[in-house]
């Protein structure tokens, strides 16, 4: 056919011949998990009990380059055997914090694992062995009574908190803070004055806020914040430039929101002391609950507990 045609002045189109590239040579020769089962090539009749796990030196910090880093220093307790050395493990989170050379900035620590594993005998034993290093301990809820038996063993009686029982712990205490407040500067005052304002407008906002109107928790609004803290001022002595603070109760804060003064009520940008109660009641009712409600005899009173000395737990 295409004799004929090329008689006539035509030629059939012909197909370019593939060019095909030459291939690179592999760089690593794919082998069958059990080997080449040739001579020589190491073939094996089962398949070792291994699997294959792709991951960064990112994600496996301490498998890449396959070396562990420097342990720990031996300060603190001794609290167990460190795995990568076979050597003994010491705990001291405050003192891993403060030495430079030690590349751990948070002394929180979180004991995690399966039920029945040890999680509180361990806590136990640290508590009780760092008590030897300075450390102080305070066991904020205790449902389990887990740790009568330690506080007791240390001559010291747990205390609890409840309905009918005479603990109290004020949440408007000053706690360390009032200490020398007398002998601070007008701008060192000011200062510790808006760590301790802020301080008890988030444990109000919490105490308030944990009380429901149905499915709803009680509102605590910035208008809310501006009553309470200025009750507060006026409480202490802050608002009329005392440099001795008088420490208030919630009962003390309840019954100045339920009978405001002239003065409260203008700081407050209310137009009378109608408009203060009206606009309130939600808030002095909540305070109230605290006061002589169902939440009564909690946090009705000055704070009844000594804090200092040995290992503290309340329930």
């Amino acid at each position: 056919m295409s004799r004929l045609l090329s008689d006539f002045g035509h030629e059939l189109p012909s197909a370019a011949p593939a060019l095909h590239p030459p291939k690179d040579a592999r760089l690593f020769r794919h082998v069958p998990p059990r080997g080449a089962r040739r001579p020589g090539r190491g073939w094996a009749s089962g398949a070792a009990p291994v699997s294959t796990w792709r991951m960064t030196s990112e994600q496996a910090p301490v498998l890449w380059p396959f070396i562990s880093t420097p342990g720990l220093p031996p300060t603190g307790a001794q609290m167990g055997i460190d795995l990568l050395s076979g050597g003994s493990f010491y705990a001291d989170p405050l003192g891993w914090v403060l030495d430079d050379t030690v590349p751990v900035t948070n002394p929180n620590i979180f004991s995690l694992g399966k039920p029945g594993r040890g999680k509180s005998a361990t806590t136990k034993a640290f508590c009780l062995r760092m008590m030897d290093f300075g450390y102080r301990v305070l066991v904020l809820g205790d449902p389990k009574d887990e740790y009568e038996p330690l506080c007791r063993f240390l001559d010291v009686e747990p205390f609890a908190i409840g309905h009918g029982l005479p603990a109290r712990i004020n949440p408007l205490a000053f706690g360390p803070l009032i200490t020398g407040w007398d002998q601070l500067s007008a701008e060192a005052a000011q200062g510790r004055a808006a760590i301790v304002f802020a301080r008890w407008l988030t444990l109000v906002r919490g105490l308030v806020g944990s009380q429901r109107i149905g499915e709803h928790r009680v509102p605590f609004g910035p208008t809310d914040e501006v009553v309470v803290k200025a009750a507060l001022a006026h409480l202490t002595g802050y608002a009329h430039g005392n440099t001795r603070m008088r420490e208030t109760t919630i009962p003390h804060l309840w019954r100045l929101l339920d009978a405001p003064t002239s003065e409260l009520v203008a700081q407050c940008r209310y137009a009378d002391e109608r408009h203060f109660l009206d606009d309130t009641r939600m808030l002095r009712d909540a305070l109230g609950q605290l006061v002589s409600g169902a939440l009564a005899g909690l946090f009705d009173d000055h704070t009844s507990i000594d804090w200092t000395g040995p290992p503290r737990s309340s329930r």
